[in-house]
């Protein structure tokens, strides 16, 4: 029997023993979220758009005929457990993490994937969901930001109450990243208009209700026409409605990881939304402003899916797996850990309506921001 013969009796031979050949393996990317805990309403619509897009990106052949797998693990919203997962999700495998919500966190996660005395970033952090000027300022190794900062969101709200005529500002900051760029901002872009505040109250580290009551009470006394609150979503539920109570503003301004959270419905909570009316700066373009390209994509992907509603941190995670799976396409012969890192800081992304261009500052430049605004339904008004 000649050579060629023998190979085509054993192909015919596999075959009728139903022999499959192997598929090549998953390129897998991991989340670890807020799934549970305060801030879970962010962290499930977070896991909703990155399935939404990775569903979107298998089914049009992903990454070089290699399928996207999420691993997603649930950090509540804790540090500690947010860099327990970071490891395990490094053991695994995993090419980038996403996902992250909150400065502390994202700090946390920083460290895994760039220890000290390490040669650089293990992986990249992609798009974590938090302002904190302190974690792009010098920027962290491997972790690259694409939502606008909270300086950024900071302005655009001092902007609209100032294109609205209010002159008595007050302003009620927590003791952290959060709380520290938005104060700073906030008074910055106050001087830049010639005005002073009216209050300017920072909460201890740890403040019990009792504290954020009293220092609402402070605020409210000085008769503010809009009060700014760079808080959590956790604290600034309280102090809104300590501060509603007292009938104490008209306006009231959140930023957009504190409004993803609240503008979610209590349970047992019936007639108007209870934060109706408040103000709140976004870093995505909304959910259905299909005009936008990238959100015309979106809507599509959620049709297909049959994925249900949209939302903003859905549609910011959608935004950034569609970044890796887009960065992974420059990387056809090895889509791994340092192709991923070399694209990301040095070539220009395009998606729909968006270039994303992160540079050795890590950032996207000119990030979107705008303001929206609670309605009685629980829904986003531009």
């Amino acid at each position: 029997m000649t050579l060629f013969r023998a190979a085509a009796m054993t192909i015919v031979m596999m075959l009728a023993g139903g022999v499959t050949w192997a598929q090549p393996r998953p390129i897998m990317i991991g989340m670890t979220a807020p799934l549970s805990g305060p801030n879970a309403a962010y962290g499930l619509g977070l896991q909703h758009g990155a399935r939404l897009a990775m569903a979107r990106a298998n089914a049009a052949g992903a990454a070089g005929g290699r399928s996207l797998e999420l691993l997603v693990l649930d950090d509540g919203g804790d540090a500690l457990r947010a860099a327990a997962n970071a490891r395990q999700l490094l053991q695994r495998g995993v090419v980038a993490l996403t996902g992250a919500h909150g400065a502390s966190v994202t700090a946390a996660i920083a460290q895994v994937i760039a220890p000290e005395g390490g040669s650089g970033p293990i992986v990249p952090l992609v798009a974590p969901a938090t302002g904190a000027d302190s974690l792009r300022e010098p920027p962290r190794p491997g972790v690259f930001h694409l939502r606008a900062g909270t300086a950024e969101e900071a302005s655009s709200a001092v902007l609209h109450l100032d294109t609205i005529g209010v002159t008595r500002y007050a302003l009620l900051t927590q003791a952290d990243a959060l709380g520290d760029t938005g104060r700073d901002r906030v008074l910055h872009e106050l001087t830049r208009i010639a005005i002073r505040p009216a209050a300017n109250e920072r909460l201890v580290a740890t403040p019990s209700i009792t504290d954020i009551q009293r220092a609402v009470t402070l605020l409210c006394a000085t008769n503010p026409e809009a009060v700014i609150l760079a808080l959590d979503a956790e604290h600034a539920f309280t102090a809104l409605a300590s501060a509603r109570k007292l009938r104490c503003a008209a306006h009231y301004v959140v930023f957009s990881e504190t409004g993803a959270v609240l503008s979610a419905w209590p349970e047992g909570t019936s007639g108007s939304h209870p934060q109706a009316g408040l103000l709140v700066t976004q870093v995505v373009p909304h959910p259905n402003q299909r005009s936008h390209r990238l959100v015309e994509e979106y809507q599509r992907a959620l049709s297909a899916q049959g994925a249900g509603p949209g939302s903003y941190p859905s549609l910011e995670a959608y935004l950034f797996t569609r970044l890796i799976q887009d960065a992974l396409g420059y990387c056809e012969r090895d889509p791994g850990r340092t192709c991923l890192l070399q694209v990301l800081a040095a070539r220009a992304i395009e998606l729909p309506g968006l270039t994303v261009r992160f540079g050795s500052a890590q950032r996207q430049p000119n990030p979107y921001v705008e303001i929206t605004m609670l309605d009685a339904q629980g829904r986003f008004r531009r």
